[in-house]
């Protein structure tokens, strides 16, 4: 009698690892204006799910078919023991606090913003040293390691640089994804994350927080201002990529002495915006750590997004709805992984 293979199995030698954020996200609407205090709204639509930049992101990836294993620390509470439960093949890496876990609540617009309430639950009890310690491990030569919401991780920042050190260390490249700054784009922050860039392979940020980051607060009012790439590729490691995510309008990639290389997006029946940026870092990195090239990376991860915004309830796609090449075997995964390293 043959053996069904372990899903697990797909875990070992992990292509992508993803370190942030997982909650509960509990997404309702759509209401236009705001309701007057002490009334009652019934709304149309009402959708429990994973939420988070971690989760999101894991959530795409698995559809994608990558290996990957998912860094994130939870609640011990109902909504931790939820959480649990929608990554069957993922949870060995995660931590359990004794807090409660992190709850968003977000209110879609019709004109398809949203409102979040978010509480600060687990997110703000994750430790640098047990998720040093879950790094030290595992195998983390030739792997893209994500770091997503670190903005929003006020235990995880301090401790930041010494373990972006410790990833470098082991062979690991290094993607990032702040999320935007509860406090804003101050200088004091953006001399943070401008630190943290000095070991950073790959960012990934949408326009606004490219502006936050990149232009002086003078200049952050005007969007006619033309952001200085350049002089932050410089200061980054060799090959390295700035992404920039432009919505509706696509996205570009920037790399030190090159022209910039825009990809637009074609027209989406928008059903839900939320996490599409999540689902645009995995199709990028799912594409980058099969070394597909930058415009490929570029197209996957916008057919990746377009997938998730445009469903309801969300789904992600399969490699073959975004054109992915398969899976390599581990020996040719990593050749190829280390020609990327060297030149893109």
């Amino acid at each position: 009698m043959i053996e069904a293979p372990n899903p697990k199995d797909k875990l070992k030698n992990p292509e992508i690892i993803t370190v942030g954020t997982v909650n509960v996200d509990l997404i309702m609407g759509p209401q236009a204006p705001w309701p007057t205090p002490g009334t009652e709204v019934i709304l149309p639509d009402a959708n429990l799910r994973e939420g988070g930049g971690a989760g999101i992101t894991a959530k795409a990836l698995t559809a994608l078919g990558i290996r990957h294993r998912m860094v994130v620390n939870i609640g011990n509470d109902l909504f931790g023991d939820w959480l649990m439960k929608q990554y069957p093949d993922l949870v060995d890496d995660w931590i359990i606090d004794s807090v409660d876990t992190a709850l968003t609540v977000g209110i879609t617009h019709p004109d398809g913003e949203r409102t979040f309430f978010s509480t600060p639950g687990h997110v703000a009890q994750f430790q640098p040293l047990e998720l040093q310690n879950r790094l030290a491990g595992m195998d983390l030569n030739n792997v893209v390691v994500l770091f997503v919401g670190t903005s929003l991780m006020p235990t995880i920042r301090p401790a930041l640089t010494k373990i972006f050190k410790f990833v470098k260390s082991k062979g690991g490249l290094i993607a990032l994804d702040t999320a935007w700054p509860t406090n804003g784009w101050t200088n004091s922050i953006r001399a943070e994350v401008l630190s943290w860039l000095l070991y950073t392979d790959i960012v990934l940020l949408n326009e606004a927080e490219a502006r936050g980051l990149l232009a002086t607060e003078r200049s952050q009012q005007s969007e006619k201002t033309e952001l200085d790439y350049q002089s932050i590729l410089k200061q980054m490691p060799q090959n390295s990529l700035f992404v920039t995510k432009l919505g509706k309008q696509g996205a570009r990639v920037d790399r030190f002495g090159s022209p910039a290389l825009v990809k637009r997006s074609t027209e989406t029946i928008v059903k839900d915006t939320i996490g599409a940026g999540d689902s645009f870092n995995a199709g990028f990195l799912a594409a980058y750590a099969r070394s597909q090239s930058i415009e490929t990376c570029l197209k996957i991860a916008i057919d990746t997004a377009r997938h998730a915004i445009s469903s309801h309830p969300r789904s992600y796609p399969n490699n073959q709805d975004v054109g992915l090449k398969e899976c390599p075997d581990q020996r040719s995964a990593q050749k190829i992984f280390k020609k990327r390293k060297q030149a893109i």
